[in-house]
């Protein structure tokens, strides 16, 4: 009778055990119906993550690339591209000059004391080199474009049909206006084109205004050396360079030029002989 009882009473233990686990797994899986998370997309769930400094539960952390810049090294090779970028050139155009020569307002080279004589080779070509640069900046300006405001609007043409533009600044009313700015930093020994991009008619001045895009080869240009010089004039070999041509876009070449400074009576270096490279 005793061992019938034990049976019985193991019987209902395991019957109980087995109950109890079943209500278990019951509750376990309505528990996580009812508290089924929102979704989140991965960006979130990453931006947390960063924010916590912990990774999700359940993912696994990843190493941080070593070879990836840090933000430090990152704002550091930001600033050596700014600081690469070409800047404006203001007061000593070239350090070969030994500070010897500047610009004056409107572009033309003046030395330290009024005069170039004494001066060795180095500092003449640079101080050619400034001129060369100016000269191309004035000759662009100027014959390109125009310096100076227009109106569209109001015209005159010339027999080929060709549009001139009024010329709206104050104080420009004539060619002789012009030319008294151009030769700045042209020399007066030498002719212009001006006539050609410019015409007056009714007391006004009127301007062609033929824009075109530069050279897409020209690459940059470089007074080499001195090829010969008077009293009042220096003349420079310019070597321009280019990278390609319309044909070979990859075939770089040169072409070797003929530049000069004329020298006026208060030593000011202007443009004489000249060509516009690009």
């Amino acid at each position: 009778m005793k061992r019938y009882t034990a049976v019985i009473a193991v019987i209902a233990l395991i019957t109980a055990f087995a109950a109890g686990t079943q209500f278990g797994k019951s509750s376990e899986k309505k528990n996580d119906n009812s508290s089924k998370p929102a979704v989140t997309t991965s960006a979130e769930k990453n931006s947390d993550a960063a924010a916590e400094g912990t990774t999700s539960e359940g993912e696994e952390a990843t190493q941080p690339d070593p070879l990836a810049p840090t933000e430090a090294q990152a704002t550091e090779s930001h600033a050596e591209q700014v600081t690469d970028a070409p800047e404006e050139k203001t007061g000593q155009p070239d350090p070969e000059g030994d500070g010897s020569f500047s610009y004056d307002d409107s572009g033309a080279v003046v030395f330290d004391g009024g005069s170039s004589d004494g001066e060795n080779d180095s500092t003449l070509i640079a101080a050619g080199q400034a001129l060369f640069e100016s000269a191309c900046r004035t000759q662009w300006e100027y014959t390109v474009g125009t310096p100076y405001d227009y109106d569209r609007n109001i015209y005159i043409e010339d027999d080929l049909g060709w549009q001139y533009y009024l010329v709206t600044t104050d104080g420009i009313d004539s060619l002789a206006d012009v030319e008294n700015e151009y030769y700045q930093v042209f020399s007066s020994n030498y002719p212009n084109e001006l006539s050609g991009l410019y015409k007056e008619s009714g007391g006004a001045l009127y301007t062609l205004c033929g824009e075109r895009g530069m050279d897409i080869f020209y690459s940059y240009s470089k007074v080499t050396s001195i090829t010969s010089r008077t009293d009042n004039e220096i003349f420079f070999t310019v070597e321009n360079y280019y990278t390609g041509t319309d044909r070979d876009s990859t075939a770089a070449y040169s072409e070797t030029d003929e530049f000069s400074a004329v020298i006026g009576s208060d030593g000011t270096w202007r443009a004489g002989k000249f060509r516009l490279p690009y």
